[in-house]
C-alpha cells in the first residue's frame, strides 16, 4: 500500500456521506516524493554508490585474513610437508615418505624400509598480513573517482526529484483547470436557464415564437451535458494526480485539489535562465562529474607503469589432531616489489584509449551544454507564445461579454433573433474556458522553462506556492 502524507476522507455515520478531503500543491508533491518508484530507485542506485564509495576508500588499509582449514593426503610432497609443519619430522619418520633404502648398504644395516606413503592429517591455523606501500596512486585515483560517480549520482537523484516535482505539478494544475471547466460548466447553465426563461416570458405575450423556446431548451440540455463532460474530466484529472503521486490505493473521489489557476510572470530574460541552467542543472553536472572520472581512469591506467610495492606477514599453526592446534608454529615477514616491465605494449595502448574516450566525453558534454541551452531557449520562446495567447483570451473575454450583453438587450428588444443569442453566448462561453486554458498553458509553460533550467527544487517550493494550488 502506498504511503499518502494527507487524511483522504471523513465519513459522516448519519448520512453515510464521504467527504472529500482537500489536497494541496505541497502535500501532493511531498507524497509523489515519497512514493515514486523512479526516485526510490534512484535512491537505492545512490546508496549503492555509497558503498562502492566507501569500498574503494578501505583498499588504503591493510587487509588481515584469517584461515582455518584442514587437509587429510597421502601425496608424498604434503604428507611430508604437513608432518614437517607439525614438527614431527624425523630421519626415521621421513623415510616413509621418501626411499632411503640406499643408505642400507652404505650403514651395512637395514634401518630403513621402503616407504609406505602414508595418509596425514593437518589442520592448519594461518593469520596473513598485507600492507600496500606503493600502488602507482592507483588506490587514491580510484577512491577519488568513486567519489566523483557518487557525488555524479546525487546529481541524478536531484534531477529524478525535479522531475517528479514537474509531473506533478502540471497534473495538479490540471486538475484545477478540469475543476475551473465544471464552475464554467454550471456558469453556462445558468445562462442556459436565463436565456430560456426570458423566451418562454417573451413567447407567453406573444413577442417570441415557440422555436425561440425550444431553441433554449436545447441549448440548456446540452450545456448540463456538458458539466457532466467537466465533471467526468475532473475525475481523470485527479485519477492522473493520484497516478504522478505514486497513489493507488485512494479513489479520485476521495480528494479535491485547491486554489485556483493564476499566472505570474518571471521578469528574467532568456540569457539569464540558459546561464542558470549551464550554473545549476542536476544532470550537466553529473555529466561534468563523469568527464573527470573519464580523465582520471587515465592516471588510473597510468599507475600501471610503476612497480607496486607492499608488504606481508603472516602466522601459522599446525596440528595433526586438532583444530586451533599448535604442533607447529611459524611466522613470515617480508617486503614484495613487482614491476611490469614489458606487457606487449597492453597497458600503453589501454592508457591511450582510456584518454580518447575522455577527449570523446569532453565532446559530448559540450554538445550537451548546447542542448539544455535549446532547450531553455525553446521553453522561454514558448513562455512568450503561451503569454501572447493568454493576452488575447483576456482581451476576447472582455469583448465577447459586452457583445453578449449588447445582443441579449436586441434580443429583448425583438431586434436579434434566439439564434443570434445564443451563438452569442456560446461565443461567451468558449472565451472563458479559452482564458483559463490560456493560464493553464502559461503555467505550464512557466514550469517548463523552470524544469529545463533545473529550477525546480525540493528546497524551493515557495516558488511553487506563490504560482497557486495552496492553501
Amino acid at each position: 500500500m502506498k504511503k499518502f502524507t494527507v487524511g483522504i476522507s471523513v465519513l459522516l455515520i448519519s448520512g453515510s456521506i464521504a467527504l472529500a478531503k482537500d489536497i494541496t500543491l505541497k502535500e501532493a508533491i511531498n507524497t509523489a516524493l515519497e512514493n515514486s518508484f523512479e526516485l526510490n530507485a534512484s535512491k537505492k542506485l545512490l546508496k549503492a554508490k555509497n558503498y562502492e564509495y566507501q569500498a574503494t576508500k578501505g583498499m588504503r588499509y591493510p587487509t588481515i585474513k584469517f584461515t582455518e582449514m584442514f587437509m587429510r593426503t597421502n601425496t608424498p610432497g604434503w604428507a611430508m610437508m604437513n608432518t614437517l609443519n607439525q614438527e614431527r619430522l624425523t630421519i626415521n619418520s621421513s623415510a616413509k615418505f621418501v626411499d632411503m633404502t640406499a643408505f642400507n648398504r652404505l650403514m651395512r644395516q637395514n634401518l630403513f624400509q621402503p616407504p609406505s606413503y602414508p595418509e596425514v592429517n593437518n589442520w592448519q591455523t594461518k593469520l596473513e598480513l598485507q600492507i600496500p606501500i606503493f600502488t602507482g596512486f592507483k588506490i587514491s585515483t580510484g577512491i577519488e573517482m568513486k567519489k566523483k560517480d557518487y557525488e555524479a549520482t546525487k546529481k541524478d537523484v536531484k534531477r529524478t526529484q525535479q522531475k517528479v516535482i514537474y509531473d506533478v505539478s502540471k497534473a495538479y494544475y490540471g486538475a484545477l483547470l478540469a475543476k475551473r471547466a465544471i464552475k464554467l460548466a454550471e456558469q453556462a447553465i445558468k445562462s442556459a436557464e436565463k436565456h430560456y426563461k426570458t423566451a418562454q416570458k417573451m413567447y407567453e405575450v406573444g413577442l417570441a415564437i415557440k422555436s425561440d423556446v425550444l431553441r433554449a431548451k436545447v441549448y440548456l440540455e446540452n450545456a448540463k451535458a456538458k458539466l457532466e463532460e467537466a465533471k467526468n474530466q475532473y475525475y481523470i484529472a485527479k485519477k492522473g494526480l493520484l497516478l504522478a503521486m505514486g497513489v493507488d490505493d485512494v479513489k479520485p473521489e476521495d480528494i479535491e485539489v485547491i486554489g485556483e489557476l493564476k499566472f505570474e510572470d518571471t521578469d528574467k530574460s532568456v540569457e539569464y535562465w540558459q546561464n542558470y541552467a549551464i550554473q545549476n542543472r542536476p544532470d550537466l553536472k553529473a555529466v561534468e562529474m563523469r568527464v573527470k572520472i573519464a580523465k582520471k581512469m587515465g592516471d588510473f591506467y597510468k599507475a600501471d607503469f610503476f612497480p607496486m610495492i607492499g608488504a606481508f606477514a603472516s602466522y601459522e599453526m599446525d596440528d595433526n589432531k586438532t583444530p586451533f592446534g599448535s604442533d607447529g608454529k611459524w611466522w613470515t615477514a617480508g617486503i614484495a616489489l613487482n614491476w611490469k616491465l614489458f606487457d606487449g605494449f597492453q597497458n600503453l595502448n589501454k592508457y591511450r584509449a582510456v584518454r580518447e574516450q575522455y577527449r570523446q566525453y569532453k565532446s559530448k558534454e559540450k554538445g550537451f551544454k548546447e542542448f539544455i541551452k535549446f532547450k531553455v531557449y525553446e521553453a522561454y520562446r514558448n513562455l512568450q507564445t503561451a503569454k501572447a495567447k493568454l493576452n488575447t483570451a483576456k482581451k476576447n473575454s472582455q469583448w465577447a461579454k459586452e457583445v453578449l450583453e449588447i445582443t441579449e438587450k436586441r434580443y429583448k428588444n425583438q431586434m436579434a433573433t434566439m439564434i443570434d443569442l445564443l451563438d452569442t453566448q456560446t461565443l461567451y462561453d468558449k472565451t472563458l474556458f479559452d482564458l483559463a486554458k490560456a493560464v493553464y498553458d502559461a503555467k505550464v509553460s512557466l514550469l517548463e522553462l523552470k524544469y529545463q533550467a533545473g529550477a525546480l527544487n525540493v528546497d524551493n517550493l515557495e516558488t511553487i506556492k506563490k504560482e497557486g494550488g495552496d492553501k
